[in-house]
């Protein structure tokens, strides 16, 4: 059972959102989960700031009352794609006058808050760049080496994306970056293939061979073995090249193969919005 409430809230800057007059926010309370889930919206602009996931024990609702106990963790997803788990400390605290099943329930729940709140963020992601494409006429398609073909997959999660996404190329092996992509031998021999010039030129190479006007790449290491001392396990570059637009971003991801590939994933998707909704120091 889920009951929604929609209310304001007063003024506040916290650490991670500025809460300003007239914000909205839309709560959603949960019978048969540990969580209740908050989306923050501007009542200015009408735009999604982020959403707050607060874990709590599952919310009692009856016809008049919502009642619920805040177990003090807590887990924040911008608008921009940056999760945070919050209140860790507190919730420490407070552990040890919990019954041991009820606080292993509150951290496994906020790990599943923070699945649901990157999957409400995918989503949104995508209406975003569906709207950036479609408000130019332009296509979009990908080059992907370490994420096999997962930020495609991410991209057309979204019904309608026929409109603007053309296709991907995987291109796991250097053959295949040098024959269908056009990247230089002397750049995979030089650089090698986890680089910013490598990247930079799949980016390109996928523009040219899908006829797409915006195309983002990865390639990396993305484990558990293959790395470097200089090169180590969980290093990406990701790549755009669009309308006057062409830059690479280097991340290195502490997680295993699954995780890396996923966090890679989402970081194209906040990469493709960087190129698209340039911020005021960008534009």
């Amino acid at each position: 059972m889920r009951l929604r409430a929609v209310w304001r809230t007063p003024p506040v800057a916290l650490p991670y959102v500025t809460i300003e007059t007239g914000d909205v926010v839309i709560e959603d309370f949960y019978a048969d989960q540990w969580r209740n889930v908050m989306a923050f919206q501007s009542g200015t602009t009408g735009k999604l700031k982020g959403w707050y996931a607060n874990v709590t024990r599952p919310a009692q609702i009856s016809q008049d009352v919502i009642d619920w106990v805040d177990l003090a963790l807590d887990v924040w997803m911008s608008a921009d794609g940056e999760l945070r788990i919050l209140d860790e400390d507190e919730f420490e605290a407070l552990a040890g006058e919990l019954e041991a099943e009820v606080a292993a329930t509150a951290l496994a729940e906020a790990e599943r808050a923070a699945d649901d709140l990157r999957a409400r963020w995918r989503a949104h992601a995508n209406d975003r760049i569906a709207a950036a494409l479609g408000d130019r006429g332009w296509t979009i398609g990908t080059a992907e080496s370490c994420t096999g073909g997962l930020i495609g997959d991410t991209l057309t999660d979204r019904a309608g994306s026929s409109a603007y996404f053309l296709g991907g190329i995987i291109s796991y092996d250097d053959r295949v970056k040098r024959e269908r992509l056009g990247v230089m031998t002397a750049t995979l021999e030089s650089a090698g293939a986890v680089s910013e010039e490598t990247a930079l030129e799949m980016a390109r190479g996928a523009r040219r061979a899908l006829g797409v006007d915006v195309a983002v790449s990865a390639t990396g290491i993305a484990g558990p073995g293959g790395g470097s001392v200089d090169k180590p396990v969980g290093l990406v570059w990701l790549a755009i090249s669009a309308p006057g637009v062409e830059r690479a971003e280097r991340f290195v991801w502490p997680f295993d193969r699954t995780g890396n590939k996923r966090a890679s994933a989402d970081a194209a998707l906040r990469l493709v919005l960087k190129a698209l909704e340039p911020g005021p120091a960008e534009a």
